[in-house]
């Protein structure tokens, strides 16, 4: 091979080397008038830094006006501040087309392909489980406020003769440690809920505190004391804190979503107590409860996200 040869064989190459990366790099999502791999992924949509995600209507009433999150992206069910002429968001909201985990798990796995966001925050309320004594668990009351730092499914059990019910698990990711332990950790000892409250007023007066403990998701209402379903149930959880419908369906979409080695995004859940699961009165509890229980944890989520670092790839 003379020199001229060599060098038309080099450039062929070089030439294949920059397709194929240009090719893994929108598959990645990775824009290419960024800052290459150092830049957060693009969705189909846009990017969104931080992704907030509510279910019932209180909750997205919450979250939006706390954030000021009202202007939507047109064709699109997300919520920002300004969404005009833009495809990059700093914070968007949205409510899942419906309760429970497999809606959720559809919904935030569209968000991630749309978005990219890189915090995505799991929003809303949960019911506080109780001791033997059938008081909140660490002192957990409505009102409260929960930063799960693990989730467990309360449905995917082998029942067994003489052995009762027996946990079984697939693969989930649990919530960001890292952010747990630099945000959500000092967050519990420096933020004062009844300090921020503003003009809203709870059904009853009380100090309203931060806990962080594990979470038990399934696909049942709990509110019946009686019940001996509801109490095989939860009987192996005697460590958990809350109960929600929807937390098993970020940690599974999450899990399934780091399919690129471009993409990372991390999760975090935060539930305003709007019941106690044993009470006797859980119905009614639940009601007087929920709206306040869903803006103390919008107001804990926006002290959260106040205190997350910007990504240096973003400017």
């Amino acid at each position: 091979m003379n020199i001229e040869d060599f060098r038309t064989a080099t450039q062929r190459l070089a030439s294949r080397l920059g397709s194929t990366l240009s090719q893994l790099r929108n598959t990645a999502g990775i824009s290419q008038t960024g800052q290459g791999a150092n830049s957060p992924p693009f969705g189909r949509v846009g990017r969104a830094r931080i992704a907030l995600v509510t279910i019932i209507d209180e909750e997205f009433g919450a979250a939006r006006d706390v954030f000021g999150l009202t202007d939507n992206i047109s064709g699109t069910p997300y919520f920002t501040t300004d969404a005009s002429g833009r495809d990059t968001w700093d914070i968007v909201l949205m409510q899942a087309t419906d309760r429970s985990n497999v809606p959720v798990m559809g919904d935030i796995s569209v968000l991630m392909e749309e978005l990219r966001p890189q915090v995505i925050i799991l929003l809303g309320v949960a019911g506080g489980l109780c001791n033997h004594e059938d008081k909140g668990r660490d002192g957990i009351k409505p009102g409260d406020v929960l930063i799960a730092d693990q989730v467990t499914y309360v449905e995917f059990l082998k029942l067994e003769p003489n052995k009762g019910a027996l946990m079984r698990s697939f693969a989930i990711d649990h919530p960001s440690v890292a952010l747990r332990k630099s945000i959500g950790t000092p967050i519990q000892k420096t933020f004062r809920i009844n300090d921020n409250l503003g003009g809203t007023s709870p059904p009853e007066d009380g100090e309203f505190k931060i806990h962080i403990g594990s979470i038990v998701s399934g696909e049942k209402v709990l509110g019946d004391v009686k019940s001996q379903v509801q109490q095989e149930l939860l009987k192996p959880f005697d460590k958990a804190l809350a109960v929600d419908m929807e937390s098993i369906g970020i940690a599974r979409a999450v899990c399934d979503g780091r399919s690129s080695f471009w993409y990372h995004p991390r999760y975090v859940v935060i539930r305003g107590i709007s019941d106690l699961v044993s009470a006797a009165d859980n119905d009614t509890m639940r009601a007087g409860w929920k709206p306040f229980a869903a803006y103390t944890a919008a107001l804990v989520a926006c002290e959260f996200v106040r205190r997350l670092p910007v990504d240096r790839g973003t400017h």
